[in-house]
């Protein structure tokens, strides 16, 4: 049978069990059903089709042609001039930069990979390497710097053909680096020494090796043993933001609109409504809506990186016409003043002593295989306090100095060293290291969105 006769005869058989529902005394009652009131809300409607202005993901022309407007003034008081002169000297910014690729990418436990130790880190130097010489290039018009990019990015289409472990830590690098690897080949998309073969190839690649983790990753929140909330919110940020970054530049309309509609309406940790889990409460110092994320009580390491990868995913779907900043009363607006409230030291001591929480149980009582990874959380963690992201230029950039008032300190604070203009707002070479952490984020948030 077909779809159509499938959904005439289920329609056939809604309409006689309705018919059978409303048999009264003999007669058929065809009228409305009084017995509740309250209309249903009609479903929200995705749009069909976007607007894709490339570049159009992390980064747009606009951005380019500010940073380049600074490159030429050189004035040395200006932050993105001095966010500039640190990213040029970046490791990674320089068209030397080259980290080959492996067949087999491992994030978590080798057993049974045949790999002999994790090698994960490889990706995140390439993607962070090919993202900084293709902006580079942007920036410069140099296109050794573009040239440079370009070919990491076919050597690892070319070779690299699986990501796995023994457990779900690889879908952490399915999401932070597939977004990066997608954001690097956005700006280069209309580079003429980029084949349209080679784009193709690529394009395939980030479908078949990245998407297809991102897409099993939020579609069953971690697999058939695990709750919808068993996995933080950054796991699932980090792939949603993959699959949005990929969409853009595949334009892919199917791959633009799952990531919107997880993050809207989802089930998992990834969704606003579980990303901040109360409404937000007035600040008590009077400056706007502050709200607790559900990694608050956890660590704020954690908490740090749950605001960057939402800056990153709201300024990724801003530039191809969807408000994520806006969405629900800018219910996360509040997350990022509440984390950067917690957080920012402007004067080399924390601006506040206490911050209101309401008791957070994580995986309790739940549909979890096993119930012993849970935790009830009672108070903010004070694990990892004063965490640098390189965020918050870039979500004052959206809401301004006056609503985003904690996150300004802190953007300012990252911005200088006891009072000296010192860089790019915590995304300098001291960033990254052996481990992921600085990876897990693109940043350049002073460079790119730093507004006077």
């Amino acid at each position: 049978m077909n779809i159509s006769a499938l959904s005439f005869t289920a329609a056939a058989l809604l309409c006689a069990v309705a018919c059978i529902d409303n048999l009264k005394a003999g007669t058929v009652d065809l009228g409305p059903d009084t017995d509740d009131p309250t209309p249903s809300e009609p479903a929200f409607k995705y749009p069909d089709s976007y607007t894709l202005n490339h570049p159009c993901a992390y980064v747009t022309g606009k951005d380019i042609d500010k940073v380049k407007a600074a490159v030429s003034k050189a004035d040395g008081n200006d932050p993105v001039y001095a966010a500039w002169k640190t990213f040029e000297a970046n490791t990674y910014s320089s068209s030397r930069c080259h980290q080959s690729a492996v067949p087999v990418l491992v994030r978590g436990d080798i057993s049974g990979t045949g790999v002999s130790s994790e090698n994960y880190i490889t990706a995140c130097q390439a993607a962070a390497s090919a993202f900084q010489q293709a902006l580079r290039w942007r920036i410069t018009g140099d296109t050794s710097f573009a040239d440079a990019a370009v070919s990491q990015l076919n050597e690892w289409a070319s070779v690299c053909t699986k990501i796995t472990a023994n457990d779900n830590n690889q879908y952490l690098l399915a999401g932070f680096q597939g977004c990066q690897f997608a954001n690097a080949a956005e700006l280069l998309r209309d580079y003429p020494g980029w084949s349209a073969a080679d784009q193709t190839k690529f394009k395939k690649w980030l479908m078949e090796v990245w998407y297809a983790k991102n897409h099993w990753f939020i579609s069953t929140h971690g697999g058939s043993s695990t709750c919808n909330l068993h996995y933080w919110s950054n796991w699932e940020l980090a792939n949603i933001g993959s699959i949005l970054a990929i969409g853009i530049y595949t334009d892919n309309a199917e791959l633009i609109t799952e990531a919107y509609k997880e993050f809207r309406e989802g089930l998992g940790s990834g969704a606003l409504h579980n990303i901040v889990p109360y409404d937000p409460v007035a600040d008590p110092n009077g400056h706007g809506m502050i709200a607790q994320s559900m990694e608050s009580g956890r660590d704020q390491g954690h908490a740090t990186l749950v605001a960057s990868l939402s800056a990153e995913l709201c300024r990724m779907a801003e530039n191809i016409g969807l408000d994520f900043w806006g969405m629900d009363d800018e219910r996360i607006l509040a997350m990022f003043e509440y984390t950067a409230k917690y957080n920012c030291k402007p004067d080399g001591s924390f601006i506040c002593t206490s911050m209101p929480f309401t008791k957070y149980s994580y995986c309790t009582g739940c549909s979890c295989s096993s119930n012993s990874h849970g935790a009830v959380h009672t108070t903010i963690s004070a694990d990892g306090r004063g965490k640098e992201r390189a965020c918050w230029d870039l979500i004052v950039s959206h809401y301004g100095e006056n609503k985003a008032y904690y996150s300004s300190i802190f953007a300012e604070q990252l911005r200088y060293t006891k009072g000296v203009l010192t860089g790019d707002g915590g995304a300098g070479d001291t960033r990254y290291g052996t481990t992921s952490a600085a990876f897990d984020q693109i940043g350049w948030g002073t460079l790119l969105f730093y507004r006077k």
